[in-house]
């Protein structure tokens, strides 16, 4: 019983035994009460009239077969024996218990006791001026053999019922279980190079059905995980490519003597440190997606280490003479302080290749102090909302051309550090970038400055 049919099915087949079971057990009892009620008060009755009869009669001249036939008219199953002072019986219904002493007989109105080997329920009533007793008992056994038909009669209706819902079950259970078989049998079958068009599977509104449409989701994220990967390595190998031929040509053109040893190294050695800059970048993106790296938490001024950061960046904007703004309060916050930098310092280096004129740092705090932003903003072409979606993709080209991994990059540092990084179209014109940070604290307002080259 390992599968789940066969789980479902045993669960059906034991809650039906238990509940026939427990039913039988308290219909059983009931009808035991309502019988043995019913005979009690008949015998009641029946030993009352008895004794008015017998209460004129002589005992030793008792007809026991006419008496005998007045009690089994009344109550077909019931016999009588009389009792002197003594507990001798004079007379009975069988006349082999005549003359036997009953030992250990109380007297009492109605009970039970044991006679012949056999538990009789019995009614007693005296003799008026007479010292006798007359007794009226039916034994246990004839009176639950009424119910016995009754009983068989029930037995075989939930023995059918039984078999009938077993296979209502049967029917039921492989109706749920097929749409699991299919299931399996298409995971089975699926391949994360199949086209789009492929049909998966039909989904309905049940909960297998909800089931099916999360395979298919987690099937569609599979494919274009894998189409990434082909991409990915895809570009890879052309950024790699463009360094090690550039190279590789420099070395034969030094062999063959068509450039100067001098320009062939250089050349060289700058294509060199653009490869182990690249190959450090993947790295570093593969890193930040397969290891839960901890980092080092500090508490920093977030307006100083913007100025830090447009400082280093004041060489790359002079001499296409582009603004660079800081806007914002001071904000002293706790957080992975290397990691936040090296986002600004990539979004910055963005901003300044795609502007015109200027680059606008605005750092914003929420009123409940929650939520801390960092927007980028230039005034260059902008992207369209394709673009937006698109633009933190592993080695995306861009109109211009560029390939890279710095958003990418910076997309899961921002993941790490529970942050939000999100591109958006800016005020200004062009792009913009935001950095959402977590909670931050002491926050004091100082204005806006401009630092430009």
């Amino acid at each position: 019983m390992k599968t789940i049919r066969g789980k479902m099915l045993l669960s059906l087949c034991v809650g039906m035994l238990m509940t026939v079971a427990i039913t039988v057990f308290f219909f059983v009892q009931l009808m035991d009460d309502i019988l043995l009620n019913q005979v009690k008060q008949q015998l009641s009755a029946q030993t009352i009239k008895a004794a008015h009869i017998l209460k004129d009669q002589d005992i030793d001249g008792l007809d026991s077969t006419d008496f005998r036939f007045f009690i089994k008219d009344i109550l077909f199953y019931a016999d009588y024996f009389v009792l002197d002072k003594n507990n001798k019986i004079v007379t009975s219904s069988d006349t082999q218990n005549n003359g036997k002493i009953l030992k250990n007989f109380s007297s009492n109105h109605q009970g039970y006791m044991q006679l012949n080997g056999s538990k009789v329920l019995y009614s007693e009533a005296q003799l008026n001026h007479q010292p006798f007793r007359v007794i009226l008992y039916s034994p246990l056994s004839s009176v639950r053999a009424l119910y016995i038909p009754l009983l068989r009669t029930t037995l075989l209706s939930i023995g059918a019922s039984f078999i009938v819902i077993l296979f209502i079950a049967l029917f039921a259970v492989w109706r749920m279980v097929q749409p699991l078989n299919r299931l399996k049998e298409a995971v089975s079958r699926y391949e994360p190079h199949l086209q789009p068009n492929e049909h998966f599977l039909q989904a309905d509104h049940t909960e297998i059905g909800e089931l099916i449409s999360t395979f298919q989701l987690m099937a569609n994220r599979l494919q274009r995980q894998h189409q990434y990967q082909i991409e990915f390595l895809q570009n890879v190998s052309h950024e790699l490519k463009t360094p090690l031929m550039s190279i590789q040509g420099y070395v034969y053109a030094i062999q063959d003597q068509v450039v100067t040893t001098e320009q062939g190294l250089e050349i060289i050695t700058t294509q060199s440190k653009r490869l182990i800059h690249m190959v450090e970048k993947l790295l570093q993106l593969s890193r930040l997606e397969s290891v839960d790296e901890v980092w080092q938490q500090t508490t920093i001024d977030l307006k100083t280490m913007a100025e830090e950061a447009i400082h280093l960046l004041l060489p790359a904007a002079q001499p296409r003479n582009i603004q660079l703004q800081l806007m914002g309060p001071s904000l002293m916050i706790t957080i992975a302080a290397e990691q936040v930098f090296q986002i600004l310092l990539n979004l910055l280096q963005n901003a300044i290749r795609h502007t015109s004129t200027q680059v606008q740092l605005t750092i914003e705090v929420s009123d409940d102090h929650e939520i801390c932003r960092i927007h980028i903003d230039d005034d260059g072409e902008g992207l369209s909302s394709e673009e937006q979606q698109q633009i933190f993709q592993r080695f995306y080209t861009g109109k211009s051309g560029v390939t890279g991994l710095g958003l990418a990059i910076c997309q899961q540092i921002a993941s790490h550090l529970q942050a939000e990084l999100v591109c958006t179209s800016s005020p200004l014109g062009g792009a913009r970038f935001s950095l959402i940070l977590p909670k931050s604290t002491e926050l004091t307002n100082t204005g806006a400055r401009s630092l430009s080259p």
